[in-house]
């Protein structure tokens, strides 16, 4: 019976050991980053205090909120409602000008044109050429029709010689003594200036009595 227990007890012992004949050795490196991960209570904790570190929202009571006199809302109103109409009847203005004088930028282009034909019948009836003639009578009869289309427009050709200079329609060139005349007075034009209903297209070119 001794020899049979002693026998198991050698086969026991021989299968606690391993086959490479040495002990099972701990694994580190598990134990080591087991180490190094913090564990879940530690990570709320760090939660919690970047919560508490994090900015908050502004808030007020009713207490700081600024309030406003009804008087002080009133003359806001009224500043703004006249401003408003300020504004109103600047851009009524504005359209009713663009709409009486949109055409004055093309009619402006059109006042040397006229200038140069006037000169042009002038010259040729200086020189002694024929009422008859057809270029004359054809120069003229154009003439007449751009003067006609303007004038239905509301453009007048100023009416200078013999009057008061007048820096506001009148540009002197010159001035010469004349006889008989007081100083200041327009006695030539040397050329036409025109009217486009209330305002100045272009100023006339005048000598001047001096």
């Amino acid at each position: 019976m001794t020899k049979k227990k002693q026998s198991e007890k050698e086969v026991h012992s021989k299968k606690a050991v391993p086959e490479n004949g040495s002990a099972q050795q701990p694994d580190e490196t598990t134990e080591e980053s087991t180490e190094s991960q913090p564990s879940g209570a530690e990570t709320t904790t760090a939660r919690a205090e970047n919560g508490k570190n994090a900015e908050k929202p502004e808030s007020f009571t009713i207490d700081q909120i600024s309030y406003q006199d009804p008087g002080e809302l009133q003359e806001k109103h009224l500043r703004l409602r006249a401003e408003f109409e300020n504004y109103r009847r600047r851009t009524a203005k504005e359209k009713d000008e663009l709409l009486s004088y949109g055409a004055q930028h093309f009619i402006r282009k059109l006042l040397p044109i006229i200038d140069d034909l006037k000169r042009t019948v002038e010259h040729a009836r200086r020189d002694g050429t024929p009422e008859d003639d057809p270029v004359l009578k054809g120069v003229a009869l154009i003439l007449d029709k751009l003067r006609g289309t303007l004038e239905a427009e509301g453009v007048q050709e100023i009416d200078a010689v013999g009057q008061e200079f007048d820096p506001e329609i009148h540009e002197a060139l010159m001035s010469q003594k004349a006889d008989g005349q007081p100083a200041g007075m327009v006695l030539e034009v040397f050329e036409a200036g025109y009217m486009y209903r209330e305002r100045v297209l272009k100023h006339a070119k005048v000598i001047v009595s001096g």
